[in-house]
């Protein structure tokens, strides 16, 4: 079973990539898959480090595959079709909306594998330290990606706001 969720989180992994990062996009994605995991394999090394996160200590093959699966190809995918997909035109609320409904998402995702699977545990993390730790991984990614895009609309957006209030 364990193994069979790790296939299907590659396959989506790599199809997800394929199909919802649009071609023009591509350079984008691919960009923001890099910074989520480099911002989360930073994050990682603490929260592995002082017990906050742990996975399973077993045979080698096994021992490694979720931690690689999940903040190296799966989550990063799911953040690159995420910043790909938002839009900058939207309102406060409604990108605050998106935001959010994209993190409850992953960490439900993320609680339902450490509760019925033996492949995560969290350490003295609950659901909802889970549920901040990934709010605090998309948001830092997401602020790293628009200073690297220095996406002029959203920038000019904000400004647009600022100064009618």
């Amino acid at each position: 079973m364990e193994r069979l969720i790790l296939v299907a989180m590659w396959l989506f992994g790599f199809v997800g990539f394929i199909l919802f990062i649009p071609r023009k996009d591509l350079r984008k994605g691919f960009m923001a898959f890099s910074i989520f995991q480099s911002i989360t394999w930073l994050c990682n090394m603490f929260s592995f480090n002082y017990g906050l996160l742990s996975a399973p200590v077993r045979e080698f093959p096994k021992a490694t595959d979720l931690a690689i699966t999940i903040s190296y190809l799966f989550y990063p995918v799911l953040f690159s079709i995420y910043y790909v997909h938002k839009r900058v035109e939207w309102s406060f609320w409604s990108r605050f909306g998106y935001f959010f409904v994209w993190v409850f998402i992953v960490t439900l995702f993320d609680n339902v594998i450490e509760r019925y699977t033996d492949l995560l545990e969290y350490g003295f993390l609950t659901w909802y330290g889970m549920w901040m730790y990934i709010g605090f991984l998309f948001f830092i990614s997401q602020v790293c990606c628009n200073w690297f895009f220095k996406d002029k609309s959203l920038f000019q957006t904000e400004q647009l706001r600022l100064n009618e209030n």
